[in-house]
């Protein structure tokens, strides 16, 4: 005869979803009642899973050390390091128990502070109530623990400490008791119809989310979402670039765009320059904002950890946002960049036919000029419109660095930043350098500044200039173009964005026609120095250098080097006797200045 009884079944959860059970419980019961809920709760699964251990052919203690296992699998936490002292009588009953440990990433805490943010007082109640239960079936004594230091207040560790009831101080004794109290039945019809309301609105985000999910994997485009996000929410919408510059928006006019924008960047401090000024908000939070004029919900737009943008949704200052809108917003930005990764996924092919197109153009490696803009066209750059040829140059410490991994990421970062402001470029990385093709616009300046700014805040530790051609009218130029980029990052030093044509004379009289005239006849005009070892041709080179940059002036050029006058007298006779000069002729000293700087601008040698 078949078994017609109840089967008590185990049921599966995400921690997402009892964060919102749990969020409702503290909302609607207050936190003391949900305080005491979840412990009981806790406590409940605790005894089940005592239950199953019960059966089992093991020693009391062999069952207790079955908790830890139990814990784990539940995905409440990642690991728990304890220290336990167990007295047993000789029946194996307990005598004393005492312990202490810590819980390693209580999903507790997550979900807490996800909610409701930083607490005032220790919120690991669920795993409180199930060691509590687990440990007080299996002894039969009423044994408790209480969570004493917690993450949720900003404590290092979620700590925790296990006694037996008549060990506790009253107050605790006393707290630890309403775990047991009757059933909190009339609490609970008093919210039912709220949490219902929750679930619906719960299964409503998580429907919103996946019709989004679905639909970009079918090749949903951002302003397909942007419909789907308005015709779900009714509310208007927008996408900024990091500079607050609106790049996609549905559900408000041009004038009512720029209205809230004058507004937000009137709430928002700002640089000397006008730049908004955001605080940093974490992937997947998102922030309220109340300006003058309207409300904003606002939530960061998250590609491979780097922050690309913003998404924002809208709303007049007496209706404000409802209620869980922010959930919305937060499957919204995780949307748009799923978007964008899947863009820049498809890109990623295109971006290497543009690298190789590109150092075809550098290595004039191709017959055809008119074939070559033909191709250009199918990459979306216009080759017979004005551009620029540029060189990025990344230094830390005063040191170019030239690290391949490095560079990738760089450029990586450097055409994500342009496919928001949708301007297309050919890059790659050239002869151990960073070059770009850029296309003249109106802008041409500030958006290169704003990328360079971009790029440092990503990556702090690097210094980046970039190195702009004169303005290209035919891709015949493209190699002399290069080297006038290089040229003028050698010729100015000191600034992170410079054009060629705005460098000194040097950077005309050095052109690919005569590089290599010049560079042979200086490496044979300071052969004698160029020869010696390593440290001792920088010694020389930088002792000609100085004495020749302050025309001659020994005492200038002895506190430049750090040096003793006989030790500089020395080394100037010595470098005269070496190139068979005499440094005090106007003639002489300006040729090897004039072959100096060359060799500096050319990238032959290095002068601080």
């Amino acid at each position: 005869m078949a078994n017609s009884g109840y089967v008590d079944k185990e049921l599966f959860s995400t921690s997402g979803t009892f964060g919102l059970l749990r969020k409702e419980l503290i909302e609607y019961l207050g936190l003391e009642y949900a305080k005491v809920f979840l412990r009981r709760y806790g406590w409940n699964i605790g005894v089940v899973h005592a239950k199953e251990v019960e059966q089992r052919p093991l020693s009391l203690r062999e069952k207790l050390d079955c908790a830890s296992g139990y814990h784990l699998n539940s995905g409440q936490i990642t690991d728990v390091i304890s220290d336990r002292i167990l007295e047993l009588n000789p029946d194996d009953t307990v005598k004393y128990m005492y312990a202490k440990g810590i819980w390693i990433n209580s999903y507790e805490i997550y979900e807490h502070t996800n909610h409701f943010g930083k607490s005032d007082s220790c919120i690991c109640h669920t795993l409180a109530g199930y060691a509590s239960g687990y440990t007080s079936y299996l002894t039969k004594r009423e044994i408790y623990i209480v969570e004493i230091t917690c993450r949720a207040k900003g404590d290092d560790d979620c700590a925790f400490e296990m006694r037996m009831i008549e060990h506790w101080d009253e107050k605790t004794k006393e707290e630890l008791q309403k775990t047991h109290q009757a059933p909190m039945i009339d609490v609970l019809n008093q919210t039912y119809e709220q949490l219902f309301l929750e679930k619906k609105q719960t299964e409503k985000v998580s429907s919103f989310h996946n019709d989004l999910t679905i639909g970009i994997s079918q090749g949903m485009t951002i302003e397909q979402i942007l419909d789907t996000i308005h015709e779900n929410l009714n509310v208007p919408v927008i996408i900024q670039d990091l500079n607050f510059n609106t790049l996609h928006s549905i559900g408000m006019t041009e004038p009512e765009l720029e209205a809230v924008a004058t507004d937000f960047a009137n709430q928002m401090p700002q640089t000397k320059s006008g730049k908004i000024l955001m605080k940093h908000i974490e992937p997947l939070h998102s922030i309220q904002i109340d300006c003058t004029e309207h409300i904003r919900l606002i939530s960061p737009i998250t590609v491979q950890k780097q922050i690309i943008g913003y998404i924002s949704f809208l709303y007049s200052c007496e209706e404000g946002p409802r209620k869980d809108e922010m959930n919305f917003l937060q499957r919204s930005a995780t949307g748009i960049a799923l978007c964008y990764l899947n863009e820049k996924s498809s890109l990623e092919a295109i971006e290497n036919m543009k690298a190789y197109f590109f150092e075809q153009l550098l290595q004039k490696q191709y017959i055809s000029k008119s074939n070559m803009i033909s191709r250009s066209y199918l990459l979306q750059i216009d080759l017979n419109e004005d551009f620029y040829i540029g060189n990025l140059r990344i230094i830390k410490k005063g040191i170019i660095i030239k690290d391949s991994t490095l560079m990738n990421k760089i450029i990586q970062s450097f055409t994500t930043y342009l496919e928001m402001h949708q301007v297309q470029i050919f890059i790659t990385e050239f002869q151990q350098e960073i070059t770009f093709l850029f296309p003249k616009k109106e802008k041409t300046h500030e958006l290169l500044t704003n990328i360079l700014k971009h790029l440092h805040r990503i990556f702090k530790s690097y210094e980046f200039r970039v190195g702009l051609s004169r303005s290209l009218h035919t891709i015949e130029d493209i190699p002399e173009a290069n080297q006038q980029a290089m040229t003028s990052l050698n010729i100015d030093k000191k600034s992170n964005l410079i054009y060629y044509e705005n460098t000194s004379i040097m950077g005309s009289i050095i052109n690919p026609v005569n590089m290599n005239t010049i560079i042979q006849l200086a490496e044979k005009e300071l052969s004698p120095i160029l020869a010696l070892k390593a440290h001792k041709k920088d010694e020389f080179l930088k002792t000609l250098y100085a004495f020749l940059n302050n025309n001659g002036n020994l005492q200038q050029t002895m506190l430049d080097l750090n040096l003793s006058m006989s030790g500089l007298v020395y080394r100037i006779q010595k470098i005269e006797e070496m190139l068979n000069k005499d440094l005090r002729s106007s003639t002489h000293s300006f040729e090897l200045m004039l072959l100096l700087k060359s060799l500096i601008i050319l990238g032959k040698i290095e002068m601080d």
